[in-house]
């Protein structure tokens, strides 16, 4: 059985662009095999997950992370990738989306925030470590 989250970019409850190289190059260190629409990424002996993204693309506004390890490098990872736009992250039964700056939340879809409820605002890395490790 497998899980995801989710993590999407919002400008004005629009889809945002964000570079796909800026994306993948936080994550190069991880990466181990890399395909048209997924990478894999290893933490570490048992610490491995896959990435859904469209890796031939110039720019996404999202991407979903299969199988999330419990390590803490993924969820730093996941942190700098939020930092490159107007990001939410969230996962199916998580107890909220986070976001990292307030403002992010007025760019969000308007259904999305009913849906999955308010988010909560990570200011720091620490503090969005600390929601993400803590979500369910």
């Amino acid at each position: 059985m497998s899980y995801d989250y989710f993590l999407q970019a919002h400008f004005e409850e629009e889809p945002q662009d964000i570079p796909t190289e800026a994306i993948l190059a936080i994550f190069a260190p991880f990466i181990t095999k890399k395909g048209e629409e997924f990478i894999d990424l290893e933490f570490g002996e048992g610490n491995s997950s896959t990435i859904y993204i469209t890796t031939t693309d110039v720019a996404v506004s999202g991407f979903s992370v299969n199988r999330p390890c419990d390590s803490r490098q993924l969820g730093e990872c996941l942190y700098r990738v939020m930092l490159l736009g107007n990001f939410v992250f969230f996962e199916p039964d998580g107890k909220q989306p986070i976001i990292l700056d307030p403002a992010v939340e007025g760019h969000l879809p308007g259904d999305m925030v009913e849906g999955l409820g308010k988010p909560a605002v990570a200011g720091s890395e620490e503090d969005f470590l600390a929601l993400y490790f803590n979500n369910r």
